[in-house]
């Protein structure tokens, strides 16, 4: 529920935050290592972790991809139309017309209502080819909002991680004014979160990620190039 900060002073947006920030935290106790068991099991068996948002959902995906801090198998599920047509039925399909899921893979997808039509079509897609999903999304969702009866998300993925969101998108209310939508940050946070899991995991069994140095970093330029070469033709890269 939004909270009206009208004629409150201080920080009203960061402290919002941290209060979803916490929500999320403690929701997904399990679902997060839980997730990370799957990304190190797919970077270990060389596959790829494909990730997909619609409309700003798509932020999260394209954060966490070539970039310092995150792994280099991550391939985004591209919508050149930022989710213009994510309420036409087959419009997801359409996204996955060069994709080839297999069960060495998983997909993330995001997807904050999680009722829209081409994260779910999505979804169903990795699932018939044996992909592992995992959700993120805000669990509490109402029903009522549902744009593709009968289906959500969180309904759909082996592992759902709940973004802590409790009714609309934005934190904060200013009289009648809506303000400071928080679903995106805390979705790229989970995601950061089941990442360095992932690591941490993979370097108790032996393994070196491939993991992206800062280009300004001393020899990052090149370990960047290896890792690349290591995934090309693999991988494609989006706008």
């Amino acid at each position: 529920m939004s909270l009206d900060v009208t004629g409150t002073p201080g920080w009203p947006y960061l402290d919002a935050l941290g209060n979803v920030l916490g929500r999320a935290k403690v929701a997904n106790v399990e679902s997060v290592p839980a997730a990370a068991r799957i990304v190190a099991g797919v970077v270990a068996g060389n596959g790829i972790v494909y990730a997909f948002g619609s409309g700003h959902s798509q932020l999260v995906a394209l954060e966490v991809n070539r970039r310092a801090g995150s792994i280099a198998p991550v391939q985004v599920v591209f919508d050149p139309m930022w989710g213009l047509y994510e309420l036409v039925e087959g419009y997801g399909r359409t996204l996955l017309s060069e994709v080839a899921f297999t069960g060495a893979d998983c997909l993330v997808v995001i997807s904050n209502s999680g009722t829209t039509v081409a994260p779910i079509e999505v979804a169903m897609a990795a699932r018939a080819a044996g992909t592992p999903v995992i959700a993120l999304t805000t669990v509490g969702a109402s029903p009522a909002t549902r744009s593709n009866p009968g289906k959500r998300l969180c309904e759909l993925g082996d592992v759902v991680l709940d973004n802590g969101g409790i009714g609309p998108d934005e934190a904060l209310r200013v009289g009648s004014v809506g303000v400071g939508a928080t679903s995106t940050l805390v979705a790229a946070a989970l995601l950061y979160e089941v990442i360095v899991e992932a690591v941490v995991a993979l370097a108790a069994r032996g393994i070196e990620a491939p993991v992206y140095r800062a280009n300004a970093e001393e020899g990052g330029r090149e370990h960047n190039a290896r890792l690349r070469e290591r995934y090309h033709g693999r991988l494609k890269t989006v706008p």
